[in-house]
């Protein structure tokens, strides 16, 4: 993809129809209309559903934030946003944004907005395995806020078994919010613009649903790496520090619950949690039939039939492999989450398939990766305080922790020795040559 242009201002404008709150981008010319050559600016109107809340009762800086999630790949040098907002939401911007400049009003004195000891949790809750493992650590009175991309045209998409998540959610107790929410349409590719635009619905309710903290199902993987070439310290990173620092510009904690938990750890917590059975990863099947095709299939299969005692069949093999999507992901160098793809080959059996014998000669490393059945307790340190008694009394519950010498795995984590020898790269052709 080539990148169109480099910006200058991109402005945005900010109505409500009927129950929905719609966000309106107007690009200037010279604006940066492809933000890093994989993705372009697609519909350049978004709408949020907020119900019976009105824009007026809606805090500006919850508004300005959004904006930011939705269009901060796109922007130039100027963000134009036609609100005032708080000081303190303008100098915490100020701090981790020097790209570009955010501009609003000043003409009335905002206040930041404010949260009391009585406000609670919130969740961007997918149905996946990941979330429900978060929610299944969380306090009772969690709100799961699941964003519902409204269907256009043929889509793989299917909310078929989230939404079955949720109004099982529902039915046990849970203050469950459907929000349909179209920011996906935003990117072009369709997709999420940031990592965390599909918290906009949670952040545009958070004063509704009284929320002062927001968690994510963020695993081990992807907050430190681990799978990946390189650990890397989430902690220090600039992940956290954009992201975390921008919600506590509005009142709002980042808490990342299962950070320190593996895919394979999360993979337990639901088979055990009284939750799990409510969990579906695949976004592509219905409730209770995954597409069996899809990278989450894929891994979250091989995972299941690694740590129960189910065997998976030649047939099942080859209907997970007959995925041009899976097959380009497992030839990948390093594959995403390799140690999960690891961890699965050492104890699934092999010989049922050449291919996976042939998977198995390129993941394996000679390492014990049974550590990442435990819990990687320095994690504790991304769930806000007032929640951290309590989240880690729970995962005590449900798994061990790690010993120091599992956290120093954790820590001294790498690949790239592994992923550029002579071995694994002559081992990845042949998978290349013989599964594309």
């Amino acid at each position: 993809m080539v990148r169109i242009s480099v910006g200058v201002i991109l402005k945005v404008n900010i109505a409500q129809e009927e129950e929905f709150l719609v966000f309106s981008f107007t690009i200037e010319e010279d604006d940066r209309r492809d933000s890093n050559q994989k993705f372009t600016i697609g519909d350049t109107n978004v709408k949020v559903e907020i119900g019976n809340s009105d824009l007026s009762n809606i805090h500006p800086d919850l508004i300005a934030l959004c904006s930011i999630l939705m269009c901060h790949p796109f922007i130039g040098k100027k963000l134009e946003f036609p609100l005032g907002v708080s000081d303190q939401f303008r100098q915490n911007f100020k701090k981790v944004v020097s790209r570009y400049e955010f501009i609003s009003p000043c003409s009335s004195k905002v206040d930041p907005r404010t949260v009391s000891d009585g406000f609670r949790m919130g969740l961007a809750y997918s149905g996946g395995v990941d979330s429900t493992a978060a929610l299944s650590v969380l306090p009772s009175d969690t709100v799961p806020i699941f964003m519902l991309r409204p269907e256009r045209g043929k889509s793989l998409y299917n909310p078929e078994a989230a939404l079955k998540s949720c109004n099982s959610l529902l039915e046990i107790g849970y203050d469950v919010k459907i929000v349909k929410c179209d920011v996906e349409y935003l990117r072009n590719p369709v997709g999420f613009p940031t990592d965390l635009s599909h918290a906009i619905p949670a952040i545009l309710l958070a004063d509704e649903l009284s929320i002062d903290s927001l968690s994510f199902g963020t695993v081990l993987e992807s907050a430190f790496g681990i799978g990946h070439e390189e650990y890397r310290d989430y902690f220090s990173g600039a992940h956290k520090r954009f992201y975390g620092s921008m919600l506590k510009s509005v009142g709002i904690d980042l808490c990342l619950p299962v950070s320190g938990i593996s895919e394979v750890g999360t993979a337990m917590i639901v088979d055990s949690s009284p939750l799990g059975s409510f969990s579906q990863s695949c976004i592509r099947g219905k409730w209770g039939k995954p597409c069996k095709r899809c990278w989450k299939c894929c891994r979250k299969g091989l995972l299941t039939a690694a740590l129960s005692s189910n065997r998976l069949s030649s047939k099942e093999i080859d209907l997970m492999l007959s995925s041009k999507e899976v097959r380009e992901k497992l030839s990948s160098i390093p594959i995403s989450h390799e140690n999960v793809i690891e961890f699965s080959m050492q104890r699934i059996q092999k010989n049922v398939h050449p291919r996976l014998e042939l998977l198995s000669k390129r993941v394996e490393r000679g390492t014990e990766l049974d550590y990442l059945e435990r819990w990687y307790g320095p994690s504790i340190g991304l769930v806000p305080q007032k929640y951290r008694r309590g989240v880690k009394e729970r995962i005590m519950k449900l798994m061990s922790p790690m010993t120091e010498e599992d956290e120093q795995n954790v820590e001294n984590w790498s690949m790239t020795d592994f992923i550029e020898s002579e071995f694994t790269i002559e081992i990845g052709s042949t998978i290349k040559e013989d599964w594309i």
